[in-house]
């Protein structure tokens, strides 16, 4: 219990520590557009919040159509990848419930994540609470009422069960981690976007020799005048 507890502080901290990141860098972005804003009288349709909206777009729409295309592909594929990944969960989720209902008297209706966790590591739950109750970690038995009760026909059928919940975990899992690219792509082409805007306002460069006598050493000074 105290290790699941654990688990949920860490994931919560997880969720904010991203809240506070995604919002320093809208911030950041939000003190570019004024920027901006105040330096050039164009158009008020930002490129730099258009590909934040749909990566590519902001590329588009300064010229860059090549450099828009790769960041629409890639907003394509992962979202064609997060909707597959859902879609494999789901079938297999669906499957295991199906077949706990066959071969171990489950009722699937209204049961949470940690029951299919369970019943894929013990045979009944007579055997679960047996051994909760050995742990004197009674807040997590099952009552023999509201229809908690499973019972598998034989392990080689739990075993199968667990198997289809993993794959199913798994793939949901991966869609976690595509969902957090897709983010990533629209921060990527946001900041993209910012870079061929200032690239853009650029009116002249000016490259200047410096020479420091005290290490007797010749640099080049690179200005950039927007």
């Amino acid at each position: 219990r105290d290790l699941h507890v654990r688990s949920r502080r860490q994931r919560q901290m997880c969720i904010r520590d991203r809240i506070i990141i995604l919002f320093i860098f809208f911030e950041f972005i939000y003190s570019q557009e004024l920027n901006l804003n105040r330096n050039s009288e164009k158009d008020s349709n930002s490129p730099i919040l258009k590909s934040l909206i749909l990566p590519g777009w902001g590329e588009y729409s300064l010229g860059y159509k090549q450099r828009g295309r790769i960041m629409a592909l890639s907003e394509s594929l992962l979202f064609i990848s997060i909707l597959s990944s859902y879609s494999f969960a789901n079938k297999f989720q669906e499957n295991y419930k199906a077949y706990a209902t066959q071969h171990a008297n489950v009722n699937p209706a209204n049961k949470n994540r940690q029951y299919w966790i369970d019943i894929g590591n013990y045979l009944s739950m007579n055997q679960f609470n047996e051994e909760h109750l050995r742990w004197r970690d009674f807040d997590a038995t099952y009552s023999q009422y509201n229809n908690w009760e499973w019972n598998w026909d034989n392990d080689n059928n739990r075993i199968k069960f667990e198997k289809m919940r993993i794959k199913s975990d798994t793939w949901k899992l991966r869609a976690s981690f595509l969902i957090g690219g897709m983010v990533l792509n629209h921060i990527i082409s946001g900041i993209d976007a910012l870079y061929l805007v200032r690239t853009l306002n650029i009116r002249n460069t000016e490259i200047t020799p410096v020479y420091y006598p005290d290490i007797n050493q010749y640099n080049l000074s690179l200005n950039l005048y927007f």
